[in-house]
C-alpha cells in the first residue's frame, strides 16, 4: 500500500494551481463547530484510511487499546520542523481529524526537577558555597527567603560572628541576595525528599491556536505574493506528508500486533476512530 494517501503534487510555478490547491484543501474546525473557524485538516477515521478488509478488521481490534504514543512521533517532527509556530492535533468528537494550528512555545517557569519522582519545582536549588562567610550569609538569606533588608541581617549574631568587617558583611549581603533570588532552603523535593537538579535550560510547553488559517481566504496576487503563496504550499504539503506519516505508522502497527485476549474489555474511555485527542 503506497505510503503518499494525502499528499498531492502542485505545480508551484503556476498561481493558478497553487490557489486551487489551498482553496480545494480539506477543512474542519479547530474547536467546536459553532464558533465557526476552520483549518486545513484531513479525515483519518479508519474507513477513509484506504485499508484493506484485513487491516480494517484489525483496526477494529486495535480501537480498543491505547496506541496513540507508537504512531505520533511525525506530529512532533513537523512541530520542530516549523520552528514550534505550527503544530498537528486532533478534533472532532471522536478526535477522527488531523488539524494543522498555529502554536507558539511558552516557558513553564520551572527552575528545577527531581531526578527521582519526576516533580518539578518553580525555586532553583541553592549554589554550594566554599567560603564560611558565604555559608552562613547564604544560610540566612535562604531561612528568610531574602525578604530582609540588606542591614537586618547585620543585627543577627551568625553574621555579627563573622571576622570580616561590617561594609565587607554588607556588600556580601548585596551579592548572594541577588544570587538567591531565585532559590529554595534546600535542595530537597517536596514530595520525595531527595536532591532536586536545576535546569540547564528554561523548561518550555507547547501551546496550540484555535484561530483559523486561511479561513474564506481568496489568495488574490495583491494580497499574496508568489513567493508567499509557495510557503503556504510549503507548509501544507508538509502538513500532508506529516498525515501520511501517521497513517503509515498505524497501517504498520496493524501489520505487526496482537491483541491480547481481555483487553477489549478494560477499555471504557477508548475512541471509536483513529486517535485519541491531544489537545484539550
Amino acid at each position: 500500500m503506497s505510503n503518499v494517501f494525502f499528499q498531492k503534487k502542485v505545480d508551484r510555478r503556476s498561481r493558478a494551481a497553487i490557489r486551487a490547491f489551498l482553496a480545494r484543501h480539506f477543512r474542519y474546525d479547530t474547536m467546536n463547530s459553532w464558533n465557526g473557524l476552520t483549518s486545513y485538516a484531513n479525515n483519518v477515521k479508519t474507513h477513509r484510511l484506504g485499508l484493506t478488509p484485513e487491516q480494517s478488521g484489525k483496526a477494529d481490534e486495535m480501537l480498543e487499546t491505547d496506541y496513540w504514543d507508537e504512531i505520533r512521533d511525525p506530529i512532533d517532527d513537523f512541530t520542530e520542523s516549523q520552528g514550534y509556530e505550527y503544530t498537528i492535533g486532533t478534533n472532532g468528537r471522536s478526535g477522527g481529524y488531523l488539524v494543522l494550528y498555529q502554536s507558539r512555545r511558552e516557558k513553564t517557569g520551572h527552575l528545577s526537577y527531581c531526578p527521582s519522582c519526576g516533580q518539578r519545582n518553580f525555586k532553583k536549588v541553592p549554589p554550594t558555597f566554599q567560603d564560611e562567610n558565604e555559608k552562613v550569609i547564604s544560610k540566612e538569606i535562604l531561612n528568610s527567603q531574602g525578604s530582609w533588608h540588606p542591614g537586618n541581617y547585620l543585627g543577627l549574631s551568625s553574621i555579627q560572628a563573622l571576622a570580616i568587617p561590617d561594609d565587607e558583611k554588607s556588600k556580601l549581603i548585596n551579592v548572594l541576595k541577588v544570587k538567591l533570588a531565585d532559590c529554595s532552603e534546600t535542595d530537597a523535593c517536596g514530595v520525595c525528599r531527595n536532591s532536586r537538579r536545576n535546569y540547564s535550560v528554561p523548561t518550555s510547553r507547547l501551546m496550540a491556536s484555535y484561530k483559523s488559517i486561511d479561513q474564506g481566504e481568496e489568495f488574490f496576487a495583491e494580497d499574496w505574493p508568489m513567493w508567499q503563496l509557495r510557503d503556504r504550499v510549503d507548509l501544507v504539503c508538509a502538513f500532508d506528508a506529516a498525515c501520511d506519516e501517521i497513517r503509515s505508522n498505524f497501517i504498520n502497527l496493524l501489520e505487526d500486533y496482537d491483541v491480547p485476549d481481555g483487553i477489549r474489555s478494560k477499555s471504557s474511555n477508548v475512541p471509536s476512530t483513529l486517535f485519541r485527542r491531544v489537545y484539550a
